[in-house]
């Protein structure tokens, strides 16, 4: 049973790393934005359910969002 990571890519503007698991794939995004202009990070974890692999099930959120918050006033 293969532990390593088959592979990893990023698009050239440097926003987005795929990375490919024996068991899934996480993709992470960044220097995006939100409607109320907010910077975003986005997390998506997809499990592989391909045709001939193992039956995976994912535990948690599918995709997991960082917003910046506006400072706090005192």
């Amino acid at each position: 049973m293969s532990t390593e990571i088959k592979s990893i890519s990023h698009n050239r503007a440097g926003q987005c790393l795929h990375i490919e698991t024996p068991l899934g794939i996480v993709n992470i995004r960044v220097g995006l934005s939100d409607r109320r202009g907010r910077r975003v990070d986005s997390i998506e974890v997809i499990a592989s359910n391909g045709c001939g692999d193992p039956k995976v099930v994912r535990r948690g959120y599918a995709n997991t969002r960082l917003v910046e918050l506006k400072t706090v006033r005192s």
